[in-house]
């Protein structure tokens, strides 16, 4: 997918400073440095003129052996949302703002088919995958070239209009809330003493804290991997479950904050102790690879339709 064109919103040096200054609370051991200019304009629309401003100001970079400059891909999708631009990575979180939207606005439910890349293309027969579904479902399903991709049918879930948290729990989502959001590396993600001492952190750090402060506070509590569901394409993603009244209960303050902040469609106020009851699908408690060809992990595109339910008179 590459980033839609659209006009650039006007960015201040005060603005590229601000921001500059909490990347570089990164450490630089964290980065890899693999994109060009032309991928940091078309995933990450961040035009040349702008990437030099950026430069100028600090961002850090490293000459390919090919001469051309080269930069760090989550620095520039960090860039990209906290500065406006229309990004692959924006466009995204749109997406679950619309999913958020219509859970709540009546019944339906969506469709999710998993289309898998062969990493030995070439070899002989067909691909037989080994695939980690919603619900913790393990499938093996066997795909030759034109064969229709394995699809799942979510029914959508909907909330709870009067639920409502503890408020000792309420509590530790304002202060998860209270983090700065950057994507970052793998190798440091989890780090709680880093989230802690820069106030920065990602979903998946921030569901660490959230398991522990739920912990802490007496609370049965779960780590959940498996997908924010939304069209067109569903995304991977870590967030934290609490027991309460006998059901698991997803709280993920830090993607409310997201929604709230760059989804359009999310009002500016949304509260972040809202459930994200409907928007995510669990797959198992840690990551597991979604698609493995033989002993191998495959790469996965997540398709998702959604269809309304006509609504009973």
């Amino acid at each position: 997918m590459t980033a839609a064109p659209a006009r650039a919103p006007a960015v201040t040096d005060a603005m590229i400073d601000a921001l500059l200054a909490d990347v570089a609370r990164i450490p630089d051991e964290h980065r890899t440095y693999s994109c060009g200019t032309w991928e940091a304009r078309s995933k990450h629309g961040v035009g040349p003129e702008l990437l030099e401003r950026l430069v100028c100001a600090g961002l850090s970079s490293r000459d390919g052996d090919d001469g051309e400059r080269r930069y760090d891909g989550l620095d520039l999708d960090n860039i990209a949302l906290h500065l406006g631009l229309s990004s692959v990575r924006r466009i995204a979180i749109r997406s679950w703002g619309r999913t958020w939207n219509r859970v709540r606005s009546g019944p339906g439910h969506h469709v999710l088919r998993y289309v898998p890349s062969c990493p030995e293309p070439g070899h002989q027969g067909p691909c037989i995958y080994r695939l980690a579904l919603p619900g913790g479902e393990r499938r093996e399903v066997t795909l030759g070239p034109l064969d229709e991709p394995p699809a799942v049918t979510l029914e959508s879930e909907r909330p709870r209009p009067d639920a409502r948290l503890p408020d000792d729990l309420a509590e530790l989502c304002h202060e998860i809330a209270r983090l700065r959001f950057y994507l970052l590396a793998e190798s440091i993600r989890w780090d709680a003493d880093f989230m802690r001492t820069t106030g920065i952190a990602d979903c998946g750090g921030s569901s660490t804290l959230m398991l522990a402060g739920a912990k802490r506070l007496g609370y049965q509590a779960r780590r959940s991997f498996g997908l924010i569901v939304a069209e067109p394409f569903s995304t991977p993603h870590h967030w934290a479950e609490i027991r309460l009244d006998g059901a698991w209960v997803p709280l993920d303050p830090m993607t409310l904050k997201i929604l709230a902040r760059w989804a359009p469609s999310v009002p500016d106020d949304t509260p972040v102790t809202q459930p994200l009851t409907g928007l995510v699908t669990r797959i198992s408690g840690e990551w597991v690879p979604p698609a493995t060809h033989g002993s191998t992990e495959s790469r996965v595109s997540y398709l998702t339709e959604y269809h309304a339910r006509e609504r009973t008179p």
